[in-house]
This record gives structure tokens, sequence and C-alpha cells, in this order.
């Protein structure tokens, strides 16, 4: 699939935008419960989203995303596992490499 906006890329079963907390791309579907306004500039997505994960390597531990996207805005809840949690954050542009004008010989 390919870049939409400067935040977000089309999957399968919605959008990926980045994610700085977690630094990685995180899915926003827009089936299973979850609705999307259409607004492909400043989104809103209901209801919040929770990525939960097992990180591998020397501390092995839990890992938790958890935020709600209204009018473009994030909101990290408090039980984030990284430094954004309790803030609110325009959506980030796309880092380059998930551009569809990323040069990837570089």
């Amino acid at each position: 699939m390919g870049q939409v906006t400067a935040k977000l890329r089309k999957t399968t079963h919605g959008f990926a935008w980045w994610c700085p907390g977690c630094e990685e791309a995180h899915p926003l579907p827009f089936e299973r419960g979850w609705t999307f306004d259409g607004n492909l500039e400043a989104p809103t997505f209901t209801p919040s989203f929770k990525h939960e994960w097992q990180s591998y390597g020397p501390n092995n531990e839990h890992r938790c995303c958890h935020y709600i996207v209204t009018a473009g805005q994030v909101a990290y809840c408090d039980d984030c596992t990284h430094a954004l949690a309790g803030k609110t954050i325009p959506m980030p542009d796309l880092p380059p490499h998930l551009r569809d004008d990323y040069d990837h010989k570089m």
C-alpha cells in the first residue's frame, strides 16, 4: 500500500502512523469496532488503541502504547511505558524510510 498524507500510510485494513514514543509504526484499523472520521489531514479514530508486546533483550520487559487520536492530536494514556505517557502531541509526519519518495539506495 502507499502513503496517503505526510502522516499516514494506507494498509490492508486501515492506516499506519509513526509513533515517536515507540519509535515504530502503529496500525490504525477501521474495522473490528474502530471508526475513522475520513479526515486524512487531521484524523479522528475511536475508540482508543492499545498495543502491548513483550520486549526481548537485556530487560525482557512488557511494553504498552495506549492512545486516542482526535483531530490529528495523539493523546497518550498514562499506562504507556514510554516517555510520552500522559502527553498530547500533534500526529507526526512519517519518517523518511516510510515515505513513498524515500530513496532506498542511500
